[in-house]
């Protein structure tokens, strides 16, 4: 049976979230054997083998021990030269599928201008994650996420400015490959903006349907995850011939307008504080 779709799921240590993102994919499943999903396990030890074997699912399922983990997008990398499917669903193994999608895929995909695609995240609750990116040129500009997510996902605007984040990354393999794949010199961050700039996007979409993405966001940055998406974002500034301090300056910009507006509705700014305190760190390191 031919594939149409192959969902790329690369791992890391994940066996506390991925049973919930499987079962899910086998009960909406709404294209049976059509379908196949690629495991790219970075973990030094291949535990996940057994794990996977043992939920007895329906699906097609090919598991590929990765030991030496050179990050997200090399994972991704291997998972797309093994796909058979015309669509490569690039899915983080912490999401849950809760309405069936794949049918729908396919017939949004008959558009041949769509280049690449995404889903609405949610958490548990409803609530909207981030499923939407400014391209890192732009993304000193501050949209609140309900605008940017009413912009792109019912308007159909800013295709040429944004990328879908890369926990429901739809591209097709063509394209995928034509474009030179995940660039692996990126460990971590920004992999998908990254992708999206060579693909040369005609039309991005967001679609109106849900999966559930359990990353939380919390008020505090994660210092070491922060300084190495600074570290890949100077890389993607710099390989596309854009000034990474002139970048950082309007970030602090930015930042410091957003702890000014949050003060004027009394609310607490501690995430701005602490971005800036990095980003002015950063703003004396680079030359």
């Amino acid at each position: 049976m031919n594939k149409q779709i192959s969902i790329i799921i690369v791992t890391y240590n994940s066996e506390s979230v991925i049973k919930e993102c499987l079962e899910s994919l086998d009960k909406y499943n709404d294209i049976e054997d059509k379908v196949e999903i690629i495991i790219v396990d970075n973990s030094p030890i291949f535990n996940i083998e057994r794990f996977v074997n043992d939920l007895n699912l329906k699906l097609d399922i090919r598991l590929i021990h990765n030991p030496q983990n050179c990050g997200f997008g090399q994972g991704n990398n291997i998972g797309a030269k093994a796909a058979r499917g015309e669509l490569l669903f690039i899915l983080n193994p912490d999401t849950i599928l809760v309405e069936p999608i794949f049918k729908f895929l396919l017939k949004e995909f008959e558009d041949e201008k769509l280049t690449a695609a995404g889903f609405r995240l949610i958490d548990r609750d409803g609530n909207d994650n981030d499923s939407v990116g400014l391209l890192p040129e732009y993304n000193y500009i501050y949209l609140p996420r309900r605008v940017l997510n009413y912009l792109v996902i019912h308007l159909g605007l800013l295709s040429k400015f944004i990328f879908p984040w890369g926990a429901d990354l739809i591209v097709r393999k063509k394209d995928f490959i034509k474009a030179g794949m995940f660039d692996e010199a990126m460990f971590l961050c920004n992999e998908e903006p990254d992708l999206t700039h060579r693909l040369n996007i005609e039309k991005v979409k967001i679609f109106d349907k849900n999966i559930v993405h359990l990353e939380g966001h919390t008020t505090e940055v994660h210092e070491v995850r922060f300084k190495e998406w600074l570290k890949t974002t100077q890389y993607y500034l710099e390989k596309y011939k854009n000034s990474y301090k002139r970048y950082l300056l309007f970030f602090i910009f930015r930042n410091y307008s957003k702890m000014i507006l949050k003060k004027l509705f009394l609310k607490q700014s501690y995430l701005e504080n602490n971005i800036n305190k990095i980003l002015i760190e950063e703003y004396k390191r680079v030359k």
